[in-house]
């Protein structure tokens, strides 16, 4: 169908509504779910937005004019006062907003939004953006989490997977059924053409190269392990610096161990926060660093693909994907030699860089584009609901 043709037909359709309910307050998730809100107007929908009071994305979907309810989520399961209150609040929301739908985002989300929507007697979408239950979490927490998810399979529409890994994943934990999964792969916006460079990794580059990681300071993400191998790096090439940028509950810690390592006197080295967009950083960048320890599929190597910087990645979840030679260099995880020497090759021949770089873009152009991801997602919206709302 043309474009002309699929725009006839979404506007001749009555507009439906939707409630998007997220947990994360930071990272891929709340980005995903705005960049949802924000593309699926245009497809037809009146969205509304529900996620934690202090979310990263709130700010832009306030600005854009998209109603939001900031509701007490927070990670984990540690205070069941809280999930009891967010419930309530969710169910109230739910029931009195005429929501045709509900897409629930990452596993928190997932189990409040599933519950809220069946009480109310809407259908429900699922996004785990990684299952609860992966990763280095102790038995009980799996074992709590894989009943939750065993429990929810009946309640739950559609599960959306944001990649291959996920998929195989949901179905030999046997949390959800084969015809009702799919897979929708994330998407990062293109590199802003005009956008000025984050000042600071600009003047931290000086006229050398420079590898940073540019992510959340959390545990799943392996920045310790990059800390690791930044000494290798810098011995090896007199012109390289390498930079970490992100906020997190691991910023003192990450401090502390690059102390460990004569980092925090190091002229080379530099631990920055983030100041969004990801792409002000990217364009100071000859190099992206994700040394991730599990991944679902992480949005920051498609900005990185976006903005045309090769990445130096782990070999997890989905990031196999979308990182390969063509575009990048993919390690094993927990292994900081090997890191240390795929971002010595990469900074030390500026050639590969331009190749890798010139063949990022297209990838993204290809596969990762915002409106394929919106446009996809929104196709399920519409198997479920169908064409004249439910």
């Amino acid at each position: 169908m043309s474009v002309t043709a699929q725009t006839a037909v979404q506007a001749a359709r009555p507009r439906r509504r939707i409630l998007l309910v997220f947990e994360p307050p930071d990272g891929g998730v709340p980005e995903a779910v705005g960049h949802l809100a924000m593309g699926l107007p245009a497809l037809g929908w009146d969205v509304e937005v529900a996620g934690p009071a202090h979310a990263s994305v709130l700010p832009a979907l306030d600005a854009a004019g998209l109603r939001v309810h900031r509701l007490p989520l927070r990670r984990g399961y540690g205070r069941p006062d809280r999930d009891a209150a967010a419930l309530s609040r969710l169910v109230s929301l739910v029931r009195r907003g005429g929501f045709d739908l509900v897409h629930a985002h990452s596993s928190k989300a997932g189990v409040l939004g599933r519950l809220a929507a069946k009480v109310a007697g809407v259908p429900t979408v699922y996004s785990p953006h990684c299952f609860g239950f992966v990763g280095p979490v102790s038995l009980r927490r799996r074992t709590f989490v894989l009943a939750l998810e065993l429990s929810l399979r009946p309640l739950t529409d559609a599960t959306l997977c944001v990649c291959e890994d996920e998929r195989v994943m949901a179905l030999r934990a046997r949390v959800a059924t084969a015809s009702r999964l799919w897979v929708v792969l994330n998407g990062a916006p293109a590199c802003p053409v005009d956008e000025a460079a984050d000042p600071d990794l600009t003047a931290l580059r000086g006229d050398g190269t420079l590898a940073a990681a540019v992510a959340s300071l959390r545990h799943q993400k392996g920045l310790d392990v990059l800390l690791d191998a930044v000494p290798r790096v810098l011995a090896a090439l007199p012109h390289a610096r390498v930079a970490v940028v992100g906020d997190g509950p691991l910023a003192s810690e990450l401090r502390r161990h690059a102390a460990t390592l004569g980092l925090d006197v190091e002229p080379r080295f530099a631990l920055l926060p983030f100041s969004g967009p990801a792409s002000r950083h990217l364009r100071a960048l000859d190099v992206f660093v994700l040394p991730s320890r599990w991944e679902a599929f992480p949005i920051g190597i498609l900005e990185a693909m976006a903005c045309g910087v090769p990445q130096v990645c782990t070999e997890v979840g989905g990031t196999r994907e979308a990182v390969d030679e063509t575009t990048g260099r993919l390690v094993r995880p927990e292994d900081p030699s090997a890191l240390a020497e795929a971002i010595i090759e990469l900074l030390g021949d500026a050639a590969l860089r331009e190749r890798l770089g010139h063949s990022a873009r297209r990838r993204h152009s290809a596969d990762f584009r915002v409106d394929r991801m919106v446009a996809q997602t929104e196709a399920i919206y519409a198997r479920l609901v169908g064409a004249d709302g439910r």
